[in-house]
């Protein structure tokens, strides 16, 4: 039995953004998540009485956040799946990133990029510093920006248009970028915005992974995956994004 979910999360449909509190419904949707699931399975999975079950899936499709569909294998069983996405979610307040980055503003003055900088990382640890993890919805904003220019990209191969992404990210953020293949990923060095992170313990560039991706899956018509496994943030001297299909 999975441990019940203590937060509230934010999922996103036609309608605009739903808060869930409810930790048994946030165990049937996170379990959704990463799969179509039967009813049996949800009932396995939350330890829960089918009646319990029955009642939360119906307010969850009322909701418009999950949809049922019978198993074509075999129509007495119904299969459960997510009609929403995962957007982020509350979290304990952390304010020591904020509080620091608020006591550089002075220092600034007329230095264009110098504030730039602190804006784009005010962004992120302001609203950790207001208890919300809103990393989901940024790697979601930063495909849909990758999929808006994947049109001006003229590679057909991954390897052509993973060097052709480097060019592009090089002369947008005034970086180096190195094109890796075996396995294919992207090392990004002296790019403005990471190398004045701090190190917080955990990669830092969402956007920057949600770009590429973005571009990816707009170009090629793949369901490619990306995820930056070494940041500055981490304490690394570059930002590697590793790439999957």
């Amino acid at each position: 039995m999975a441990k019940p979910e203590n937060k509230t999360e934010f999922f996103y449909n036609d309608n605009g953004l739903v808060a869930i509190g409810s930790p048994v419904k946030l165990q049937i949707l996170n379990l959704l998540r990463e799969e179509p699931r039967s009813f049996d399975e949800i009932v396995k999975f939350t330890a829960k009485a089918k009646s319990t079950i029955s009642v939360h899936l119906n307010n969850l499709r009322s909701c418009e956040l999950v949809e049922e569909n019978f198993d074509p294998a075999d129509r007495r069983r119904k299969i459960y799946y997510l009609t929403s996405r995962y957007m982020g979610c509350s979290q304990e307040p952390f304010t020591e990133h904020y509080r620091n980055l608020l006591e550089k503003v002075p220092a600034c003055g007329n230095n264009r990029s110098c504030f730039t900088e602190i804006l784009l990382h005010a962004l992120y640890f302001g609203f950790e510093a207001y208890g919300i993890d809103n990393t989901p919805v940024v790697k979601i904003i930063g495909t849909d920006l990758g999929r808006s220019v994947s049109h001006i990209f003229e590679s057909e191969t991954p390897e052509e248009l993973l060097r052709e992404i480097g060019d592009f990210l090089e002369f947008q953020g005034k970086c180096r970028v190195t094109v890796l293949v075996d396995p294919p990923a992207l090392q990004i060095e002296d790019n403005f915005k990471a190398r004045s992170t701090p190190i917080i313990g955990k990669p830092f560039c969402t956007l920057t992974e949600g770009i590429i991706e973005g571009i990816l899956k707009g170009k090629l018509e793949k369901e490619y995956r990306v995820t930056e496994t070494e940041c500055y943030g981490s304490g690394h001297r570059h930002c590697l994004f590793k790439i999957t299909v």
